[in-house]
């Protein structure tokens, strides 16, 4: 199930997306645009035959809030 606020772009996880195209016609996706006012329900049979475009993410890199406090600290901010 994916729901959109409006209609918009729908993306799988590479887990869900896998499972679409091993299991075939036995999954399904339903989703659901305009789920803020008048939500329309479309559900799909094989999704994965559609075409499905992969998106490729950026690096993202983390640092915990103690370390920014303690270094910000350091030097009188």
């Amino acid at each position: 199930m994916k729901g959109r606020a409006g209609v918009g772009v729908v993306a799988l996880s590479e887990n869900e997306y896998r499972n679409a195209q091993r299991l075939k016609w036995d999954y399904w996706l339903y989703t659901v645009f305009n789920c803020v006012e008048t939500p329309e329900l479309h559900p799909i049979q094989d999704p994965a035959r559609l075409g499905w475009k992969p998106v490729v993410t950026a690096e993202h890199y983390q640092l915990d809030p103690a370390t920014i406090r303690q270094i910000a600290g350091e030097r009188g901010v």
